[in-house]
């Protein structure tokens, strides 16, 4: 029953973090974060940047949900998390479920991405287990 418990929770806060994922990547591709800054010089380190800031918060809400309700499985739980939400970006046009959705980010973003898209790609995997050290470290002192 714990392990049930564990794969629901996961699967409810991968579907927010992907949900906050989609939306920051859609920020930043806009262009509205940093909107009282004009950027010339270097256009794709500022989109990079713009996605780091907008994946990075969108990252701390499902890591301290996860420090928050599942303490002693948190790495299990944040594992699943990022894997149920590449599962979901990878079926952006398909079934949500579809086993496929993983092969077809890994295409999408690695295979046949730019560096944007690495960018996105890594920044959606580490950011979230980065805020989960970063809660570890705040709460051992």
């Amino acid at each position: 029953m714990k392990y049930l418990k564990l794969t629901l929770l996961s699967m409810c806060i991968a579907t927010c973090y992907y949900m906050l994922t989609i939306a920051a990547i859609g920020i930043a591709a806009a262009g509205k974060i940093f909107w009282w800054l004009e950027w010339k010089d270097n256009f794709h380190f500022y989109h990079i940047a713009q996605n780091f800031i907008g994946i990075g918060l969108a990252a701390l809400i499902p890591a301290f949900l996860v420090h928050s309700y599942e303490p002693n499985k948190k790495w299990l739980t944040i594992c699943v998390v990022i894997l149920a939400s590449i599962l979901y970006h990878g079926n952006i046009n398909y079934m949500p479920l579809d086993p496929n959705g993983f092969i077809r980010f890994f295409d999408s973003t690695i295979v046949y991405g730019d560096i944007g898209s690495y960018g996105v790609a890594l920044e959606i995997v580490l950011l979230p287990m980065l805020w989960l050290l970063v809660f570890k470290c705040i709460t051992r002192r």
